[in-house]
């Protein structure tokens, strides 16, 4: 099963342990050397300033990191006014060489930082700034700026729509953002494109990108709903722009858009339907290359339309004993999907007349699914599609999408459909698509069925199921030499890596699963969590490597970059142990450790108590990783200002 990889220690001796906390100790002043590996790899530096905030996303590009510090909480109460504007109230821009280990304090209130190819990108509100960044005499805007590198100060780029906040889209040496231009002729969008042609060059003028079917030719306005892996999704309003999706109206605020960033020429292609504006859509490249399926949820009030009504599909589309109640409302989100070459030759999107909630999953290998409310399937009191003679899960299904044209019909067997943990810590809703495999989490107590063989025990399991291998049934024990089911309490896609997911898995069903043998942290009880990196053993048989250490069980945020593991231990978990040295044993600190093997797990830096990554990588090659310290854990203060009430960006080198 490889729940732990033995090549690494399982738990460090008390010796040990104390040493590391010593070493901990000293690399909150200054830096400190390491036997283990090349003397800049894994050393941690500080920046000296405090984070705007406890989710603060550090932007990483090569060996550039970018953040925002907090002028309140830089220097003595009040803090400091970097930007000259009168207050301390303000969120800065910073950018800092982690080889050169220099630092450039752009003194600009920044709401979002993003960088094309080393140039950082700046989006500022006039108002929060107090500067008028474009010379119009007033500071009533927001805008874009842009900081080359050896260049002095951040320059005025263009002007974006006055409620923009997020929006800014990075991929392919390029910047995608809605401009405050708006479109007035057929084909224009207010969606700009800025390219970078060196790295940390100023950008080119900004360039429109033009959209495809504009049923009013005056152009469209858009936008950005969100953005995976370089393939945007995009929101136009109909209350602006006129009808868009067909429905014989012209009040609907969600049109669904799409755009492919990484294109030669990027286009924007018009769905022509209405994205329930509550769940969130995916999109994977196609196995082989060149091609994009994506998938997402239909609003059927704003569509006017009943989109599972079981007119549309064929006798057996449904299971048997949902044919008593069919659905006759219009208040359901309904999955779709398509590909993108076949939507640009005007082949309209696929309707499952699947109901969901929250999240659409796309897979590789061509796959898209849904978590299914039971409550919403038909009329009145709903479906029971697990069997279990409740209408209150929530079950996950799926279709094949390779088809537009052929569309395949869902499983309907309600002994293949099982009730999601779609809660958990996460944010994956239950459910991660591999390549070519579904990963579920199955809340055994609203599943009515003992899936782990231990009926006084009720777990949130891990199944998984390769769609393509027709009849399949989910499976829940894992391993190769040995089987047992596996619980979880947090689970998360690795968005570089199709072939993994991220879990934190229980020692109870570990125990459970092994018996006697197994001793878990080896801290004397079995109520923690461990981290694993889950991958396909073999067609529906996961394994699960990692080192045996009790992480944050709701927040371990483990990230894995060029073969380096990064996660945060509890040092309450990890048998009450005083890691970092500061006299108390309630602290979350960084661990790292090498799935080849390479260097011994190590424990290198206090880190913070967040839902965020234990450690920010930029996408691709990574030259470092960037974190945040919170001062009153590592019991230093770390930036200077005079007390510990601070989470400070800190970074290092990878070898």
């Amino acid at each position: 099963m490889s729940i732990v990889n033995r090549a690494l220690p399982t738990r460090l001796s008390p010796a040990r342990s104390s040493l590391l906390g010593t070493t901990l100790l000293c690399a909150l002043a200054a830096s400190c050397s390491s036997e283990e590996t090349p003397p800049e790899s894994f050393i941690v530096r500080n920046t000296e300033h405090a984070a705007a905030s406890a989710t603060e996303p550090l932007r990483a590009d090569k060996d550039w990191m970018a953040y925002r510090l907090s002028e309140a909480s830089q220097g003595a109460a009040p803090g400091t006014d970097f930007n000259g504007d009168g207050d301390t109230n303000d969120s800065i821009a910073v950018r800092e060489n982690t080889r050169t280990r220099s630092t450039e304090v752009l003194n600009v209130a920044a709401l979002e930082l993003a960088f094309v190819d080393e140039t950082l990108f700046i989006l500022v509100d006039e108002t929060q700034d107090g500067t008028d960044w474009n010379g119009d005499t007033d500071l009533n805007d927001r805008v874009l700026l842009f900081h080359a590198v050896g260049t002095p100060d951040p320059v005025f780029y263009d002007e974006v729509p006055s409620g923009l906040s997020g929006g800014l889209v990075s991929a392919a040496g390029r910047l995608l953002y809605p401009s405050a231009t708006a479109p007035t002729a057929s084909m224009e969008s207010n969606l700009y494109l800025a390219a970078v042609a060196a790295a940390g060059a100023a950008p080119a003028a900004p360039a429109m990108v033009l959209t495809g079917t504009d049923l009013n030719n005056d152009g469209i306005s858009y936008s950005v709903q969100s953005e995976k892996a370089g393939f945007v999704f995009l929101l136009a309003d109909e209350t602006v722009d006129g009808e868009l999706n067909g429905d014989g109206d012209a009040v609907d605020n969600n049109i669904l858009a799409v755009v492919d960033a990484g294109a030669l020429t990027p286009q924007i292609v018009n769905v022509e339907l209405a994205l329930d504006a509550a769940t969130s859509p995916d999109a994977v490249p196609v196995a082989g290359g060149g091609e994009w399926l994506a998938a997402f949820l239909v609003d059927e009030a704003s569509q006017n339309e009943n989109l599972n009504d079981p007119s549309r599909f064929s006798s057996n589309w449904q299971p048997a004993n949902c044919a008593a109640a069919p659905d006759t409302d219009e208040a359901d989100a309904v999955l779709h999907w398509f590909q993108l070459g076949d939507l640009i030759t005007g082949t309209p999107a696929v309707n499952t007349g699947l109901v969901g909630a929250d999240q659409a999953y796309a897979m590789i290998d061509q796959f898209v699914g849904v978590v299914s409310p039971e409550n919403e399937e038909g009329s009145g009191g709903g479906c029971d599609l697990n069997g279990d003679t409740d209408t209150n899960d929530l079950i996950f299904r799926w279709v094949a999408a390779a088809d537009p044209l052929a569309p395949v019909l869902p499983v309907t067997s309600s002994a293949r459909l099982h009730a999601v943990r779609d809660n958990l810590p996460g944010g994956s809703g239950g459910v991660v698509a591999l390549e070519d495999t579904w990963a579920i989490v199955v809340d055994e107590v609203a599943d009515g069925r003992n899936h782990d063989g231990e009926p006084s025990l009720d777990q949130d399991l891990v199944a998984a199921h390769v769609p393509s291998v027709s009849g399949q049934s989910w499976n829940f024990n894992h391993g190769s030499t040995f089987t047992t089911p596996v619980g979880v309490t947090w689970i998360q896609s690795d968005t570089e890596d199709a072939s993994r997911f991220f879990a934190a898995i229980t020692e109870e069903s570990l125990e459970a699963g092994l018996g006697a043998g197994y001793n878990g942290n080896g801290d004397g009880d079995f109520d923690d969590s461990i981290s694993t990196i889950p991958t396909v053993s073999s067609g529906n048989r996961l394994t699960f490597p990692g080192v045996a250490y009790a992480v944050a069980s709701n927040r371990p945020g483990l990230r894995v970059k060029q073969n380096v593991g990064v996660h945060r231990i509890s040092e309450a978990a990890q048998g009450g142990l005083d890691i970092n040295g500061d006299g108390d044993a309630t602290d979350f600190v960084l661990q790292r450790f090498s799935i080849t093997g390479a260097f011994a797990s190590t424990y290198f830096a206090t880190a913070d108590d967040a839902p965020t990554p234990a450690s920010y990588f930029q996408v691709g090659a990574a030259e470092f990783g960037g974190f945040l310290t919170d001062e009153f854990m590592a019991g230093g203060d770390l930036n200077g200002d005079g007390d510990l009430d601070d989470l400070v960006v800190r970074y290092y080198r990878l070898p």
